[in-house]
């Protein structure tokens, strides 16, 4: 069985720039053992395109919602529009979606509030989220108010994409039974490696995050949901694993999660 790569952007306009299609990235990356994928949106525009996407792809899933640092954008209609389309077919998750404190502290409880309406969504529909969580440096300020926002609403299904942070921050989400979501940053910071360990197998998934963050050797350019073997391949080093074993543990953990029978 393959990967399951968890977080990518087929639908982002960097690969429209670049003239590559949604079926030549699947292609590549059923190629290189990548089956399943899970395809984000970041704003309404973007959503709409990743449900398209998934209905013309037997194995790409779409998740949708606006990122926190386009919150500021939109005004409650699109929040309207992302209730509707979270009734498509092969829509998995919201997300995603969370807080972003690291460009700007301007827009901080406008990101606060549309985090509620959409898990707002996401709970009236039954679905899992997608979160995303960055602070500016050391501080841990997004993390402490995603994670009182997430217990306030009682969220019990929640997976941290792009992890990068501490073994504390592994231990509160463990306890609260959350997801952490690992990408080819680990493949080049030593410090996110060296917390890898703590984070329990049952707790893991894996994703590309393409077209951003390449594992080496491909750092400074696009990245490819087909690069994907070269994080898990790091990861199940650092945990002490067959790759093939952490392959299928995360993979069983990312369709369970997402409720896909695959």
């Amino acid at each position: 069985m393959g990967i399951y790569d968890v977080h990518a952007h087929l639908n982002d306009n960097l690969y429209l720039d670049l003239d590559i299609s949604s079926t030549d990235i699947v292609r590549g990356a059923v190629e290189a053992n990548v089956d399943l994928i899970n395809n984000v949106g970041f704003d309404i525009k973007s959503s709409k395109i990743a449900v398209i996407q998934a209905e013309k792809h037997a194995n790409i899933y779409a998740i949708v919602g606006i990122h926190p640092n386009d919150v500021h954008l939109f005004a409650n209609e699109a929040y309207e529009q992302l209730d509707i389309l979270a009734n498509a077919n092969k829509v998995v998750a919201i997300g995603e979606i969370g807080l972003d404190y690291s460009r700007t502290d301007r827009y901080i409880e406008v990101q606060k509030e549309a985090l509620k309406m959409q898990i707002k969504i996401a709970q009236s529909h039954n679905l899992p989220i997608m979160a995303h969580i960055k602070d500016v440096g050391q501080s841990e300020q997004a993390f402490n108010d995603a994670l009182e926002i997430f217990e306030s609403f009682k969220c019990k299904e929640v997976v941290v994409h792009d992890f990068n942070g501490t073994k504390e921050q592994i231990d509160r989400l463990v306890e609260l039974g959350y997801y952490i979501s690992i990408n080819g940053e680990v493949t080049r910071n030593k410090e996110l490696a060296k917390v890898i360990k703590y984070i329990p197998i049952k707790n893991l998934m894996v994703e590309s995050d393409a077209p951003y963050k390449a594992p080496k050797p491909y750092d400074k350019v696009v990245n490819y949901p087909k690069f994907l073997p070269l994080t898990t391949r790091i990861l199940a080093q650092l945990k002490n694993m067959n790759e093939e074993e952490l392959i299928a543990a995360t993979r069983k953990n990312a369709t369970s999660f997402f409720g896909i029978n695959k």
